[in-house]
């Protein structure tokens, strides 16, 4: 009987489901995020009411034996609920004689209890809709038992980034924010095979992170402590400069033994804690006066897990290196890294976050069912997820009331947005499956001229309603793009963030941040036809084999889901134009205040 797995990845934030069909391909993958249109999908469980049931009558094979794959082992929960007892004791410890919690610690002492007790009952909840929808399906109705296979979560992020990887071979890291009893982890990549090189250090949610460092610093920024914020750093890094009294500050709180990221002592790390927050962003303060902190914590970041990286390569010598985890979104060390370590080739994932991690779920249990097979190591398409239904479009264009304003081209609806986009035109470019992963790379995609200078200013306040200092990313076709990056890699994923050359940046000012940097995707026919014929037709017109992208959805949302969240973010933001597969429709002459 042909065999079809499910991944649920069921950590209590940025929960995901994958479907890998019986002959090994990922037919679907998807963040919950994105059906719900709720940031990050707190509290939420991957197989949702109804949508679930649709996904594995649309997406499994009939007749197939489901193989459901979770992202938590099935010793998280007794992990989860030592670590609560160790919380209530560290809180204990904090009260003064009044029992009272200072307030530097008490919202990350909630935030620990809160994060701790979540994922407990996150892995609880897993599976158990899936289970009800089978049985409401005709296809499974009376057959709705499946074999649950519980992995390792540092595991699964391995196998999301490995079984993806373009080379057969490598050594992996996978660094974020806590795991089972480690939040850093190294592996052994060898002919489809992952194989363990450190083992946990048994203080699981409660280990030193570089994640958690990151948020601290996110935090201290004045942005959001665990809402996603952190891309903020990054954009504010930019206009700081290195600062010795914060370094100081920052830089022992962490250590790097071997393949193990420890804290320093428990009350040095605290003494440190609270300089740090005595330099907390203050109501009605600029984001710009905090630049030279953000700018030091990312160089303190970037220097614990550089180390942590030549480690790893005197411990394993490759000229590959595989990475995981929610650490390598940073795109600023993820650019920085072959130039600081021996590595050769370094390779990141669309989704290397948790949201990812049912993908890996799913290939750890096709592989363990298929021993003989091997991962084909070739590039693995991240437009994986859902596409605009055509009969929302078609109801649309027969209620909608807009036939003046819109119009179809057939197979040259790429050079209708390139004259749009060399006219100055903002445009909404939707087509296709929708990314896996937390980037719009081309299919769910907000465009613009970058020759422009004033764009950004016009984007960020316009349609992303947003920071002033938050930059905007540039897509350029493989063939070029060593003309405009200095030390090019291929970024198909938007995964990293390299250094212009200066005359090249001269020529988009649009997509070059005030560093000098660009976060860059590549792009090639043959992984997105469309977007490839649409920046080769912009190059036509103008010179330039670049155009700005940004993802199509305003700040504090997820990237856009059905036609109808598209059209809320069209209709109430300044896009000019937005463009549906082959259909397009342009506001009349718009004018702004």
């Amino acid at each position: 009987m042909k065999k079809n797995y499910i991944g649920i990845a069921n950590t209590f934030h940025d929960s995901s489901v994958a479907i890998v069909n019986s002959e090994g391909k990922v037919v679907f993958a998807e963040a919950t995020e994105r059906y719900l249109q709720n940031k990050r999908a707190i509290h939420a469980p991957a197989d949702q009411f109804i949508n679930i049931g649709r996904l594995v009558e649309k997406y499994c094979e009939p007749g197939a034996e489901l193989i459901v794959a979770n992202t938590w082992s099935s010793y998280a929960g007794a992990m989860g609920e030592q670590a609560t007892r160790l919380v209530n004791q560290e809180e204990d410890a904090w009260r003064d004689e009044n029992g009272r919690i200072l307030e530097l610690i008490f919202d990350k002492l909630a935030f620990r209890k809160f994060a701790i007790r979540s994922q407990i009952n996150a892995a609880q909840l897993a599976n158990i809709t899936l289970r009800y929808e089978l049985s409401q399906l005709d296809r499974w109705r009376g057959n709705t038992d499946f074999e649950v296979r519980c992995y390792d979560h540092h595991l699964t992020h391995a196998a999301t980034a490995c079984f993806t990887a373009p080379f057969a071979s490598g050594v992996c890291a996978i660094v974020d924010g806590y795991g089972e009893g480690c939040s850093s982890q190294c592996f052994r990549y060898e002919n489809g095979r992952i194989n363990s090189l450190t083992k946990a250090d048994g203080q699981g949610f409660l280990s030193a992170s570089l994640g958690t460092f990151y948020m601290i610093i996110c935090d201290v920024c004045g942005f959001g402590y665990f809402r996603g914020e952190e891309w903020k750093v990054m954009g504010l890094a930019a206009y700081g400069k290195f600062n010795q009294h914060y370094y100081d500050i920052m830089r022992p709180m962490m250590e790097v033994q071997g393949l193990t990221i420890t804290a320093c002592s428990p009350l040095k790390y605290n003494q440190r804690l609270r300089k740090l927050y005595s330099l907390k962003r203050k109501p009605g303060q600029s984001a710009l006066e905090m630049a030279d902190l953000a700018y030091t914590g990312q160089y303190v970041y970037s220097e614990v897990l550089f180390e942590y990286l030549n480690n790893l390569y005197k411990a394993a010598p490759s000229d590959q290196v595989i990475l995981g985890g929610g650490s390598f979104l940073n795109s600023w060390a993820n650019g920085e890294i072959t130039r600081h370590t021996p590595f050769r080739k370094s390779y990141i994932f669309s989704a290397p976050g948790d949201d990812g991690n049912s993908l890996g779920a799913a290939l750890l249990a096709f592989y363990e069912d298929h021993p003989d097979k091997r991962p084909e190591n070739s590039f693995q398409s991240p437009y994986l997820g859902s596409a605009i239904s055509i009969s929302s479009i078609e109801k649309f264009k027969k209620f909608g009331g807009l036939n003046q304003y819109t119009r179809e081209y057939p197979g040259t609806i790429h050079k209708k947005a390139a004259e749009l986009l060399a006219q100055g035109k903002i445009i909404g470019w939707i087509q296709g499956r929708a990314e896996f992963g937390p980037r719009a790379l081309g299919n769910r995609s907000i465009l613009a001229d970058p020759r422009r200078a004033d764009c950004q200013e016009k984007i960020n306040q316009r349609v992303k309603f947003r920071e002033e200092f938050r930059p905007f990313a540039p897509s350029v076709l493989h063939q070029y793009a060593g003309e405009y990056f200095i030390g090019y890699e291929e970024s198909p994923y938007m995964e990293r963030t390299l250094k212009y050359h200066q005359d090249a940046a001269l020529k988009v000012p649009g997509v070059v941040h005030v560093n000098q940097s660009g976060r860059l995707q590549t792009v090639k026919k043959e992984w997105n036809e469309k977007y490839y014929n649409l920046i080769e037709a912009f190059y036509q017109l103008t010179g330039v084999p670049v155009i700005l992208n940004t993802s199509f959805n305003v700040m504090g949302k997820p990237i856009s889901h059905s036609l109808e969240d598209v059209l809320s973010v069209f209709f109430t933001s300044g896009l000019d134009a937005l463009i549906i597969n082959d259909l397009i429709i342009e506001k009349p002459d718009p004018t702004y205040d």
